[in-house]
């Protein structure tokens, strides 16, 4: 678990880098790194968050303060992440060696942008930089970010670079072949580099202008976010454990859609999806039946609804059955098809249980790509285990078997999507090793209650969610007592054999 982040809006900027014309027009796009935490193994443009310093760069040709900091921001960020100095007043200083010093410089904290511009006699004009559209994060993830995009050409004599631990590789590609790789699922990212990539593939005339509608376009009728092609996302307000806010409904295919934990049964977040669902039928994308994780209000809210609405079946493990109305049930290793004859986007069904004795996964295979319900949650957090229902033994097997599976990006029912999913199952499992010693450490001969203990084991949390933590302690402490390592009277632990 983590403490609950405020939802405040963080300003950035992206640059989408270009060279060529016509047919040869490319982008310079990145891949993130497996070890940053949000969205790792995505694909993106570069950029980042304002820092203080960039409110001293002066720019030419920019009256308003805050667009000024934000072109800073993008300036700065290029040169940070490519080695491209981009907006420069006149091209003096920028022979390759001096500019691989002076980046070096500046990766290394030695000096603050400002200062390297002001050391250097580089000045900077606003009209390099053209904008190409304001992109927010929808509330759903715990940290987001105002980001401002804009458009600039490579100068003459430059090539972008990667460097630093946050990116993994970069490459010029054109936009056609990115959207290929888009379909053909090799690559994954976020609404605003799906539809930066559309404006481009259609060319350059009024260009700056198409991107600046798209974050109006990508939330009309219904705000759509399609990560990898065929997995789209609908966030839906919910009632979950803190610190989430929002379910993730995720519907799936090319042509028939499987619909994940419709959570929410209030009639605009019904509403919501039900918009989008039209969207995709009129696309040529039909709801084929619901799939539900597990049981939760949180992930099964709208069930009834949307089965009420669309006339389709719902499909799920027999320990969800046991709460809900279920069609069918399915086992591990059954393949729910949605392309019959194809194969091309059959699921794969993982019994994962721990947070729920009936919990299921479901695998695409071609891409990789895991839906994990509540087994994982996005970002850096944990879940919360709760007994009975909620055990620890099982959930953790469940996380080795996915390391065994060919699994790649993850698709959480809370937070947001990632790639780089081994790493982040392996420090699941190291986080959950990490807490049992805290318990067995925090144990001694003398009895102690629940709430003694959450104090000492959870002091890394903030005490509003200790109330959530003892259920998870609870989980590691039945763990324990079944291994022979504790003992209880009247619910009060104490070391065994002490």
């Amino acid at each position: 678990m983590n403490a609950p982040e405020k939802h405040r809006l963080r300003g950035s900027a992206v640059v989408v880098l270009l060279r060529g014309h016509g047919l040869e027009l490319e982008t310079w796009w990145v891949r993130r790194s497996d070890v940053v935490s949000i969205m790792p193994g995505f694909d993106a443009f570069p950029g980042g968050t304002i820092e203080s310093s960039d409110a001293e760069l002066p720019i030419e040709g920019v009256a308003d303060e805050g667009e000024r900091v934000l072109r800073a921001c993008a300036i700065r960020e290029a040169f940070e992440e490519t080695g491209v100095l981009i907006g420069l007043a006149a091209p003096t200083n920028c022979a390759p060696g001096r500019l691989l010093e002076a980046r070096s410089r500046l990766l290394a904290g030695v000096v603050a942008f400002p200062q390297l511009a002001w050391e250097c006699g580089w000045s900077f004009r606003a009209d390099a930089l053209t904008f190409a559209g304001r992109w927010q994060t929808p509330p759903f993830v715990p940290m987001r970010f105002d980001a401002s995009y804009f458009l600039a050409r490579v100068p003459e004599g430059q090539e972008p670079s990667v460097h630093g631990a946050e990116l993994a590789s970069g490459e010029w590609i054109r936009p056609l072949d990115a959207l290929d790789r888009y379909h053909a699922g090799s690559a994954a990212f976020a609404a605003p580099i799906l539809h930066t990539l559309l404006a481009l593939a259609d060319g350059e005339q009024d260009l700056p202008a198409r991107l600046a509608e798209g974050p109006e376009l990508a939330a009309y009728p219904v705000r759509r976010m399609e990560f990898k092609w065929g997995i789209v996302l609908h966030p839906m307000k919910t009632r979950p454990l803190p610190p989430a806010t929002h379910t993730n409904a995720y519907l799936i295919g090319e042509r028939e859609l499987a619909l994940v934990d419709p959570g929410s049964g209030d009639p605009d977040e019904l509403e919501s999806l039900c918009t989008l669902l039209e969207v995709l039928r009129v696309e040529g994308r039909r709801l084929k039946l619901i799939l539900l994780t597990h049981h939760h209000p949180d992930h099964a809210g709208g069930v009834e609804a949307v089965q009420q609405r669309w006339r389709v079946p719902v499909a799920a493990h027999p320990g969800t059955a046991r709460h809900l109305h279920v069609d069918q049930v399915l086992a591990d290793g059954e393949r729910v098809s949605l392309a019959p004859g194809l194969g091309d986007w059959d699921l794969r069904v993982l019994h994962t249980p721990g947070h729920a004795q009936g919990h299921l996964s479901f695998l695409h295979e071609r891409t990789r790509s895991l839906f994990c319900g509540d087994l994982i949650p996005g970002g850096r957090g944990t879940v919360i285990l709760d007994p009975p229902d909620g055990e620890l033994v099982p959930y953790l097997a469940s996380l080795e078997r996915l390391l065994t599976e060919p699994v790649e990006t993850l698709f959480p029912a809370h937070g947001s999507p990632q790639g780089a999913a081994p790493q982040r199952i392996r420090w699941l499992i190291q986080h959950r090793l990490k807490r049992e010693r805290l318990v067995l450490d925090a144990l001694g001969a003398e009895l102690q209650e629940l709430s003694a203990l959450v104090e000492r084991v959870y002091a890394d949390t903030p005490s509003e969610l200790w109330a959530y933590a003892e259920r998870t302690l609870l989980a590691h402490l039945l763990k324990l007592e079944a291994q022979g390592r504790v003992a209880r009277e009247d619910e009060r632990w104490r070391l065994a054999g002490v």
